[in-house]
Order: structure tokens, then C-alpha cells, then sequence
């Protein structure tokens, strides 16, 4: 007699059943291994753009160049974002795009005083003599900075934050004689937020006569990066050149023209045109390392999505 065999024969599918499971526990494995990969390089990048960060913020750059103009009018009040056809004004700023980006460490007004301080004295002898020089001629003057005022120059994205400015002052010298001339120089400080006084500018030495006020000095500055977008507070120190202390000095305090300046580094602001490319996939500059993260990320779903689907 015949038995009939009832088994179902087994299907290709239940043949590979093994095979499949294998390849399903691999494929989890590797997309795991990748996954975790991506976001070991995260966290090093984020790490590493960290450390750069509180590298760089001891940094700062800018750039300035003084106006050389002999029949400047006189001052006027802050004029936003106006150049004018000032040819000397022009110039300055054609001299300021020419220079050299040059990265510095950040000083402090204290500091600044402090290493003049000991230039000075390692030059003890030449400045007692020209002091007791003076003393005993009786050739005493006394130095004063009559006023200050600023302009706000340029500010392309037109958010309110310029990157250029000037600073314009009238010092003056006062001494027994008509005609007292003296020649010095000034330290330009910016003090962020209430912030310390931080130099951004020694000018070369310039001649000043008595309180007339032809002899303005303005310095127009393009600020590089190092400085957060926000309202900035002036403040000027005027040297003879044989002191190494501020023989005056004159800041927002005293003179609202160079308060509170809108400012920011010029690395944040810049014109931005944004372009769209439907079939092109960009990736660079700072999102890189994101971008590619994500595309990853989202491949990897989809696989285990279109293999879970085929089962």
C-alpha cells in the first residue's frame, strides 16, 4: 500500500531561513557600527571646533589707517554710513583694504600702561635727563583732548553693525608760549558689554600746536573677527613721547559720540547670496562634517527599511 506523505514541502524560503537571519543580524550590525562611527567623529569634531573656539577667542584682528588730511573742516557729529566725496577719508580706507590680516593677542589698557611702563624705565637714563632737562628750564605744559567724535563707515548685510569706523579728536597742548607744539601719540581702546578697555590701535607719532583744531587726528578701522556683534564704548589715551603715562585721556564717559558704537568683526558681515541647485547636493565649510552625518543616518534607515519590506 501507498502511504501518502501530508508533509508541506519545504520552501526555498524556510530552506534559507538561516541564511536570511544571518544576513539580517549583519546588516544591523554594520549599520550600528556605522552609526556609532558617525557620532564618535561628531563628538571629536564638536571637541575639536570647541578648543579652536576658546583658542581663537584670546585672538583678534583688525586694521587701521589715519587720515591724512591737512584742510579737514572741522568736526562734526557722528555721521552714520557716510563716506561723502572725502577724498582723504577714501584713501584711508583703500590703505586699510591693502594691509596685512595680522592675528594678535588681546591687551588691556592696564597692561598697555604696564609695558610702556617698562620700556621707559629700561631707558632710565635718556628720560631722567630730558625730565630734569625740562625742570630746570621751568618748561612745564599740560595736554588735554578738547573733544572726540565717530562715524559709522560700513555695514554690508545692512544689519545695523558696522565693521568700519572712525575716530576723530582734537588734542591739544597748553604751555607758556604761543604756539606750543608737542609731539605725541594715542592708544584707541574698545570695552565690550562694561568689558575691560582693549587696545586695537597705537597711532605714529603726530604734532599738535596749542588748542587750534586743524590738527584733528581721525583713524579709520576695519575690525577683522574677535569682536561679537554688539555696542562698543571708545576710549583714547594721549602720550608725549617722552612720558610713559597718558598725559590725557578722554572715553565715553565724557563724550556720547563714542558710546555705545554698533560693531561687529567683519567675518560677520558679509553680503549673503543664497543659491539653490535641485539635483546638487553641496557640502562644505562648517556643516560638512553635519551634513554628511545626516546623509549617512538617513541611508542607513532606509536600507533596514526596504530589507525589512522584501521579507
Amino acid at each position: 500500500m501507498n502511504t501518502i506523505n501530508n508533509k508541506t514541502p519545504p520552501t526555498s524560503a524556510s530552506i534559507h531561513c538561516p541564511m536570511r537571519n544571518m544576513a539580517y543580524n549583519f546588516s544591523k550590525l554594520a549599520f550600528y557600527v556605522v552609526l556609532a562611527t558617525n557620532f564618535g567623529v561628531l563628538y571629536i569634531a564638536t571637541s575639536s571646533n570647541a578648543t579652536a573656539f576658546n583658542t581663537q577667542s584670546d585672538l583678534l584682528s583688525s586694521r587701521s589707517s589715519a587720515v591724512n588730511d591737512e584742510d579737514k573742516p572741522a568736526m562734526q557729529a557722528t555721521m552714520p554710513n557716510n563716506l561723502g566725496n572725502n577724498e582723504a577719508r577714501q584713501a584711508a580706507l583703500m590703505a586699510i583694504n591693502q594691509l596685512e590680516l595680522v592675528t594678535r593677542q588681546r591687551k588691556t589698557r592696564d597692561q598697555v600702561i604696564h609695558e610702556r611702563k617698562e620700556k621707559f624705565t629700561s631707558k632710565n637714563a635718556v628720560v631722567g635727563t630730558l625730565s630734569a632737562q625740562s625742570a630746570r628750564s621751568g618748561n612745564y605744559t599740560e595736554f588735554g583732548i578738547y573733544d572726540a567724535s565717530s562715524r559709522l563707515l560700513e555695514d554690508f548685510d545692512y544689519d545695523g553693525f558696522y565693521q568700519t569706523f572712525s575716530i576723530t579728536f582734537d588734542a591739544d597742548v597748553y604751555g607758556q608760549y604761543a604756539g606750543e607744539r608737542a609731539n605725541v601719540f594715542a592708544d584707541l581702546y574698545l570695552s565690550h558689554d562694561g568689558g575691560p578697555w582693549e587696545l586695537y590701535f597705537t597711532t605714529d607719532f603726530f604734532t599738535i600746536v596749542d588748542d587750534i583744531s586743524e590738527d584733528e587726528f581721525e583713524v579709520i578701522t576695519t575690525l577683522d573677527f574677535g569682536y561679537t556683534t554688539s555696542h562698543y564704548n571708545v576710549l583714547i589715551d594721549l602720550y608725549e613721547v617722552t612720558h610713559y603715562e597718558p598725559v590725557a585721556t578722554i572715553s565715553s564717559e565724557y563724550v556720547e559720540a563714542l558710546y555705545a558704537l554698533p560693531l561687529e568683526s567683519s567675518i560677520n558681515d558679509e553680503y549673503v547670496v543664497v543659491e539653490s541647485y535641485p539635483s546638487t547636493v553641496i557640502v562644505g565649510g562648517g556643516v560638512s562634517i553635519y551634513g554628511l552625518l545626516a546623509l549617512v543616518l538617513a541611508l542607513g534607515l532606509r536600507f533596514v527599511r526596504r530589507y525589512k519590506e522584501n521579507q
